[in-house]
């Protein structure tokens, strides 16, 4: 009898304390940065969360105050108190707060919400849990001495190719070999360190003769090294150019030549070879592309077997190719100065007109003469001299005019002296023949 009454007991006692059995639980997280660098901002959350459904809660954020100034919050009254209910009957099951913090000095803290109360949507109690976050505060240097140096490469390669040398993280310049008909590579590299970071990886298009690619690795630290890989895409039969003493050779592929508007494709013969090139009718001028011995591509007038370099001045929609002038003008300076970029002859009438007159060949529509450029406004129109020449004609008839009038004043001048001294003679021969008179008579 006694165990049934004492069993009888115990499934009371169930029935009468469910909620001491299964009491609602829940937990507090304060969540943020583990380390933070004095004169920085950090954000801080803390987040209330729960399997079943919270009524209400109390919660207050406790920080040190000599090493972390609060300075923007999301909790009730911007401060610290953490107080709220659930608008449903069914509760919530998650609440977030952000704190925002200044932070003060080095040294190690402890951001947490030691005080709370909470209760489940049923207003019973809660069982919680709360965590806190320790900070460590460095100074600006202390981080930066903390980065990684650590800028090599743990691997190089062309994808389809062998490097000469072989790769060794300490040596910088590579070399490979290609093809004529090689239009592109592609180069992989590793970081030894993923902190680290690489560019100059990826496809990159190539031309014939060497074409030098550099891949960089910047470290943690900003500290960078430079690996360069040397690719020579291999000309069976070369042309080579020397122009003033730099060493060229004429580009064989169309798809390496610059883009080049106003001007048509073509193909001439060099050396018994069809080569790509550009060609203008209106001015007669065919270009090719020649490559230096950095890879670098430049357009070049070609004509009776000659190379020189190409230029044009390209502004508000006319384009000149500068030329020698095959006339003066008067009263102009020579000089040269800085449009687009080039060194271009001018004519001026000061050394800081604004004005300046260019001489070359109108790319569109082959017109050739002088062409007035304005050094503020950087606008090109064609130079029109119609009115020079009207005040040069007024000019020259307004010297006419005086000269002629210059004339006629001095003939009247010495006739006029001639007059006088004419009449003064006259006056002085009666004055001898008087006083002859007189002397006879006496």
């Amino acid at each position: 009898m006694k165990k049934i009454k004492y069993l009888l007991l115990s499934l009371f006692s169930l029935f009468l304390f469910p909620v001491m059995v299964n009491a609602a639980s829940g937990k507090i997280a304060v969540s943020g940065p583990g380390q933070a660098v004095v004169g920085n901002t950090i954000t801080v959350t803390v987040n209330l969360t729960s399997n079943t459904g919270i009524g209400s809660w109390e919660m207050d954020l406790d920080y040190n105050k000599s090493y972390l100034q609060l300075t923007s919050s999301t909790a009730d009254g911007k401060g610290t108190a953490m107080v709220g209910y659930a608008s449903s009957d069914a509760g919530t099951k998650s609440v977030k707060y952000t704190f925002k913090f200044k932070v003060l000095k080095t040294g190690s803290t402890t951001i947490s919400v030691p005080s709370y109360d909470v209760y489940a949507a049923d207003m019973s109690s809660m069982n919680i849990t709360s965590t806190g976050k320790n900070l460590k505060i460095i100074t600006q240097e202390e981080l930066e001495a903390s980065y990684s140096k650590n800028n090599d490469l743990n691997g190089l390669s062309v994808e389809g190719f062998e490097l000469t040398p072989e790769f060794n993280k300490d040596t910088l310049d590579y070399s490979i070999i290609v093809p004529e008909d090689t239009k592109e590579i592609n180069i992989l590299a590793n970081a030894s360190d993923s902190k680290s970071s690489i560019t100059g990886t990826g496809l990159h298009e190539v031309t014939s003769g060497i074409n030098t690619f550099s891949i960089i690795v910047k470290a943690e630290n900003g500290s960078e090294k430079t690996y360069n890989i040397n690719v020579e895409v291999k000309d069976a039969n070369p042309i080579y150019v020397e122009i003033n003493g730099q060493n060229y050779t004429v580009v064989k592929i169309r798809e390496n030549l610059p883009k080049k508007d106003l001007f048509n494709d073509c193909t001439i013969n060099i050396n018994d070879m069809e080569i790509p090139a550009y060609q203008n009718e209106s001015i007669n001028v065919t270009l090719v592309g020649l490559k230096d011995e950095t890879g670098n591509i430049a357009l070049f007038r070609y004509e009776n077997e000659k190379y020189t370099i190409y230029q044009e001045i390209g502004l508000n929609k006319i384009t000149i190719m500068p030329t020698t002038p095959t006339k003066k003008i008067n009263n102009y300076l020579e000089e040269e100065r800085n449009i687009n970029g080039l060194d271009t002859k001018v004519y001026s009438l000061s050394k800081n007109s604004r004005f300046v007159l260019i001489y070359g060949l109108n790319i569109e529509t082959g017109e050739e003469g002088f062409y007035e450029y304005d050094t503020k406004n950087d606008t090109l129109v064609l130079y029109n001299d119609e009115y020079i020449k009207i005040l040069e004609e007024k000019i020259n008839l307004y010297t006419y005019i005086i000269i002629g009038f210059l004339g006629i004043f001095v003939v009247l001048l010495i006739v006029t002296l001639i007059l006088i001294k004419k009449k003064s003679k006259n006056k002085k021969t009666k004055s001898e023949k008087k006083v002859k008179k007189d002397l006879k008579k006496e």
